[in-house]
């Protein structure tokens, strides 16, 4: 293998329109992207024409066979447990966006053979490679005593999020601009379905169980399998895995979520999901609460490229109380994510963060959120 990764590139989808195409394309002496697939022949014949990629194929299967290729970028829809284990039987390094799989015996399967390769696997969290977290995880690791953390995402529709960007979807319609998210009860709709029909059906039966039959249960476990494992990964960052998830609840037919976990009798954290559709206001933040310090990061949309994610630390003496507003850099996570592969692979080094065992362990604890919710 040469110097430069040749990559194929699975999934034409607004993720990877907005940031791993142009970040592949853009570090050209670290990756080659030879080729695409998508399912969907349209999209994939005007992406490629976009980008003047040669190697288009609807079966992604084709582009895993190809000899010529390194590696494989996963980010089609659903699980990826098929296109990760055929990628391995193939011999190629993966970088696959998260989730890894839809549920954890998926995960399992996933670790089982991933471990039996020399192949790296890297799964795309990338708000762990955000500056801001490097920074705030610095500052948290200093408090004396951490007995509360809080985080809570305030989530307005995609569309909103994806407004800044030309989104091609093939026969000529891009989408681009200001998209009304319609009413509720579409938006309710859509994503059950999405999250919870077709293919993805048995496997999210398999992780209700008797519950299977709730709605609300199927788009809380959408939700999280597909936006709250950012919060939960980014929770491993800064404290590692708890003990036990104390209560989870759904409300608002599944759109909106709130869990107590517990690592200690001295610290609990709570995590809130809230979809807010209208609003083009999205929130991310992660706060801990000592006595003596406390260390705040707020995140913006994740589609938006190359802005800050600030860190306010707070602390005092006696009568005396300062606050500091932080503003590490403007390094996108999203690209150095992907340097993070090719150094990784490079130098046949397991990812620091999104190694397969991390994904089991989410996997696991996004379960445990479930069982949680209706013991």
């Amino acid at each position: 293998m040469t110097s430069q990764l040749r990559i194929g590139l699975i999934g034409c989808g607004a993720i990877a329109q907005i940031m791993h195409i142009p970040y592949l394309l853009d570090d050209n002496e670290k990756f080659d992207l030879v080729a695409l697939s998508d399912l969907h022949q349209p999209t994939l014949e005007a992406v490629a024409n976009q980008y003047s990629i040669a190697g288009r194929y609807t079966d992604w299967r084709r582009l895993i066979a190809r000899d010529d290729i390194d590696a494989v970028v996963i980010c089609h829809n659903g699980s990826h447990k098929d296109s990760i284990l055929a990628a391995l039987d193939s011999d190629k390094h993966i970088f696959v966006e998260k989730p890894m799989t839809w549920n954890w015996r998926e995960a399992e399967e996933v670790a089982i053979r991933a471990a039996q390769s020399s192949k790296i696997v890297q799964v795309g969290y990338h708000k762990l490679y955000d500056p801001g977290f490097r920074y705030a995880k610095q500052e948290l690791n200093k408090m004396h005593d951490v007995g509360y953390a809080r985080i809570t995402v305030l989530h307005p529709a995609n569309e909103l999020g994806l407004s800044p960007y030309r989104i091609r979807r093939g026969n000529g319609i891009i989408s681009e601009g200001h998209v009304d998210p319609g009413a509720w009860e579409g938006q309710v709709q859509g994503q059950l379905v999405g999250f919870s029909g077709g293919d993805l059906e048995p496997l999210v039966d398999e992780v209700l169980g008797a519950h299977k039959d709730n709605p609300t249960l199927r788009l809380g476990l959408g939700i999280i399998t597909v936006s709250l494992i950012h919060q939960i990964y980014t929770l491993w960052g800064f404290l590692g895995a708890p003990e036990r998830v104390v209560h989870t609840s759904f409300w608002r037919e599944g759109m909106s979520i709130h869990a107590e976990v517990e690592y200690s009798d001295s610290l609990h954290c709570t995590l809130d999901w809230h979809f807010l559709s209208h609003l083009k206001d999205y929130r991310e933040e992660y706060a801990f609460y000592g006595n003596h310090e406390r260390v705040i990061m707020q995140l913006p949309s994740p589609y938006f490229r190359n802005f800050p994610s600030p860190v306010i630390v707070q602390g005092g003496e006696g009568e005396l109380a300062w606050e500091k507003r932080v503003t590490v850099n403007y390094e996108e996570a999203f690209r150095d994510e992907l340097r993070a592969f090719y150094d990784n692979v490079q130098q046949n080094r397991q990812p620091e963060y999104g190694s397969v065992t991390d994904a089991v362990q989410h996997m696991r604890f996004m379960q445990q959120l479930i069982d949680a919710a209706v013991r």
